[in-house]
């Protein structure tokens, strides 16, 4: 007779077992439900492994610490160099003993500086009481150790001094005592799955990062060369250790972890760990939580063993049928619903529908543990979590039946047509092609003065920013709805074209050249999330809008006051967790109650957020992608400016 620990164990190494594995992360919803004391009414004062024993589902492997007590705090001290010493981890990072650590704590914010013989390097992280009621697990960085390539010296001499020593016995008492055969306790890794995915994910800003990859990309790799050690000590350790499975690498996406860059940067490290750890008899996990559409090949083949979080349609762009397909036959699947699916904006019968179409699109269910992607969300309907667990017990038993199942795809629009490879295709008798191709390959510096020649020859601004910068920032965005640009090239082209605009203000601003429009925009209130709305704002000014970028993590009243003094056309609310996606809806209310909502449109976007979504808050407009952000914010200023003169 299976346990959920001999099952879910099964299931990872591919045997067929008895019935599908259930197992849903509680610990994002437990920590918010506990603190608000909204837990339901039969488990309340239980612990989260508590409820999912009660409830008889897997006990997940990881869990939420109360982050405001400072004995725990210090667990995740060096959380912003990538360093944790919780119940998971099988090892102790040493610092260098001539490296002095100095803390610093006010209103939610912890700084950690570090003092080393050629220089001191920071990281602050942000944790309040609000951070609980959200339910999020890990303080959020919000000043990263690597600010401009002078850190890199300071940052390198410590990892470089760094050592890890094991630390079998605290992994081990959680083991027995609290998971014993009720889930299968998942050892720590590295949550970057190589050293330069440890530099994105933890030292450096998410949009900055990709600056430093093209323009400081020796310094980056030298600092690659000296955190490599430690990897390599860890996969030993991990290899000698009790665990079975062990976590390795985080936060997968086909825009942020592009495939050219996951091919050459991090597919080689999940290989290598694989094999070291497989030949150990240990398996390995991969937390793929983002949209992995353009990385389907390059996960499946990387030798992970269990790809975890899997998160399907309609949250991302492959259905799960797909995700079951394209992959059961090489490494196990874990998760497979969606948060959304959860959430009570989600209605009865779409639930029942997407559970009615799960067990069909995993047929026949070998390498498959169902649990929802990312994790709970705090406000999920407790009983559709209920639900799962019963129909996975009535219906999940193997082997399924596919049947006449075939997977719903999304609607899509009507598809784009290809672009041309923007300013390398163009006519080079056109004037503005020097100025396109500087857009287009994010020739930052020499825009400044190819722009400044045109001028010179008389051409007038106007044109400058219409047929050149525009032309050419719009057909990269063309390419990136195709999927045939990534989020750095997008990048670098937009931080090209700010480059140009700055040259050409003084001469739009004589010539009378009004903006386009103002457009407020934010990451809401418990979302530290920005590289899609930093992108987002570069864009917008480029093609002419004045934008007021309020940051991350804004209060309603930030944004409602806001509104009242800049007095924007368009205000744009940004949201990548389903956690905090809710607080959109919190900010329109917000507006309605101040009489502020009639002044602006609203517009909304993120991961977790679709034109569905956007309708059932009383948003008046919903983009899934930078470009069509722009073309959004078009339409919005000119129905506004209709609604005005009507």
């Amino acid at each position: 007779m299976y346990t959920h620990k001999s099952r879910m164990l099964a299931a990872f190494r591919g045997e067929e077992v008895d019935r599908l594995p259930y197992v849903p992360r509680l610990d994002l919803w437990y920590l918010a439900n506990s603190v608000s004391g909204t837990l339901p009414e039969q488990h309340a004062g239980r612990t989260q492994n508590e409820i999912a024993r009660a409830e008889g589902w897997s006990v997940y492997f990881r869990f939420a610490d109360d982050m405001l007590d400072l004995e725990q705090q210090k667990d995740y001290l060096h959380r912003g160099i990538g360093v944790f010493s919780t119940r998971d981890t099988l090892y102790d990072f040493v610092l260098p003993r001539d490296v002095e650590v100095k803390v610093q704590r006010e209103h939610g914010r912890i700084r950690v500086e570090y003092h080393t013989p050629v220089g001191m390097v920071s990281s602050t992280m942000f944790y309040d009481q609000s951070s609980q009621r959200l339910g999020i697990t890990s303080p959020m960085i919000v000043d990263h150790m690597i600010k401009s390539p002078g850190d890199y010296g300071p940052v390198g001499y410590l990892f470089e001094r760094m050592d890890v020593v094991p630390n079998f016995a605290r992994f081990e008492r959680w083991m027995k005592e609290e998971m014993r055969d009720d889930g299968v306790a998942v050892a720590q890794g590295f949550m970057g799955a190589s050293p330069v995915h440890q530099i994105q994910r933890d030292l450096l800003d998410p949009t900055q990062f990709y600056f430093h990859y093209k323009d400081h990309n020796a310094k980056m790799m030298e600092l690659a060369g000296k955190i490599e050690p430690l990897f390599h000590k860890a996969l030993k350790i991990l290899c000698n250790s009790p665990a079975e499975v062990i976590w390795w690498g985080a936060n997968f996406d086909d825009m942020l972890t592009y495939p050219p860059y996951f091919e050459k940067e991090i597919s080689p490290w999940i290989r290598k760990a694989s094999q070291e750890l497989g030949a150990a008899g240990k398996m390995v996990l991969c937390h793929t939580d983002g949209e992995n559409e353009g990385l389907m090949d390059l996960i499946r083949d990387s030798g992970m063993h269990i790809a975890e979080s899997i998160c399907p349609a309609p949250m991302t762009r492959i259905t799960l049928a797909e995700f079951y397909r394209r992959w059961s036959g090489h490494l196990t699947l874990c998760g497979g619903i969606p948060s959304t699916i959860v959430l009570p904006d989600t209605s009865e019968a779409d639930f029942e529908a997407y559970m009615d179409q799960l067990f069909k699109a995993v047929a026949p269910g070998r390498r498959m543990v169902v649990g929802i992607a990312d994790q709970v969300p705090p406000n999920a309907v407790f009983s559709r979590l209920q639900r799962i667990g019963e129909r996975v017990e009535r219906e999940g038993r193997l082997p399924l039946v596919a049947g006449a199942f075939r997977a719903a795809v999304p609607a899509s629009p009507e598809p784009l047509k290809a672009a041309p490879k923007a300013a390398e295709t163009q006519d080079a008798g056109n004037i503005f092609a020097q100025v396109r191709l500087d857009v287009t390959r994010g020739k930052h510096l020499d825009i400044t003065f190819h722009v400044q020649e045109l001028l010179d020859r008389d051409i007038p601004a106007e044109a400058i920013l219409d047929q050149g910068l525009i032309a050419a920032i719009s057909a990269v965005g063309r390419r990136m709805a195709l999927g045939e640009a990534f989020i750095p090239e997008v990048l670098l082209a937009a931080r090209a074209m700010t480059a140009a605009v700055a040259v050409l203000e003084p001469y739009l601003a004589a010539g009378g050249e009004a903006h386009r429009g103002k457009v407020l925009i934010g990451t809401v209130k418990g979302d530290m999330h920005d590289i899609g709305k930093n992108l987002v704002v570069t864009m917008l000014r480029g093609v002419g809008f004045e934008v007021l970028d309020l940051g991350i993590n804004v209060s309603r009243k930030k944004f409602c006051d806001a509104v009242a003094e800049f007095k924007p056309d368009v205000l744009g609310l940004s949201a990548l967790l389903t956690t905090t996606m809710v607080e959109m809806g919190e900010v329109i209310r917000s507006l309605d109650e101040r009489n502020l909502r009639s002044r602006c449109k609203v517009m909304v976007g993120g991961a977790p957020v679709s034109e569905e979504y956007a309708h059932r808050i009383g948003a008046d407009g919903f983009a899934a992608g930078a470009a069509e952000t722009v073309a959004l914010v078009k339409q919005l200023v000119a129905a506004g400016a209709e609604t005005r003169a009507a």
